[in-house]
């Protein structure tokens, strides 16, 4: 694949990303063909293999930024523990909320675990490297290990919940509630 950093390369990828992404709107992630994709993004399906191995691969690209907005990167641990949670992080649930159709075609999609056990792994691995050095490091009762792929775990359940319905609250509210739960997680003392 090629790598990143040239502006055509970005521009390339941010095409097939637009393509996929307006294509999941209009008919669910599981119906599109990556032809249809290249089609849509004007590039040849050459050019698609030069940039991605599949659609999950393009799926997966196109929400590293679910990811960064969830753990809300640079995370400091006094950001973790503060008594209201970050602004950053009630404005990604708010544009989470406006794109739920697009979350809702894709968590049905057949290859939705792996979408998300990506996005996971990528959380986890910035909450570890987050906490690493802190006072959580030093006094956690369970491995950090275990309490990321916890927090990670219940962050992920939670909007899973709030998006598929199941939650009449708004997205300050859901921020509020993740953002409590995570502080006694981390912090429980």
């Amino acid at each position: 694949m090629i790598e990143s950093g040239d502006r055509r390369v970005e521009r390339t990828r941010q095409q097939l990303k637009s393509a996929l992404m307006q294509l999941v709107a209009e008919k669910g992630y599981d119906a599109i063909t990556i032809q249809e994709i290249t089609d849509r993004a004007n590039v040849g399906r050459t050019t698609f293999y030069l940039h991605y191995e599949s659609k999950d691969d393009l799926l997966l690209d196109h929400h590293q930024d679910f990811a960064s907005h969830l753990t809300l990167r640079p995370l400091r641990y006094e950001d973790l523990l503060a008594s209201e949670p970050p602004e950053g992080f009630i404005r990604f649930l708010e544009e989470l909320a406006s794109s739920r159709g697009i979350y809702l075609a894709i968590a049905r999609a057949r290859s939705a675990e792996l979408i998300i056990k990506g996005i996971q792994q990528q959380m986890v691995t910035d909450l570890l490297t987050s906490l690493a050095g802190t006072q959580a490091a030093a006094t956690a009762a369970f491995p950090l290990e275990l309490l990321a792929n916890y927090v990670v775990g219940a962050q992920l359940a939670l909007i899973d919940w709030w998006l598929t319905g199941r939650s009449p609250h708004d997205a300050q509210t859901i921020a509020r509630l993740l953002h409590t739960m995570q502080r006694q997680a981390l912090n429980p003392t």
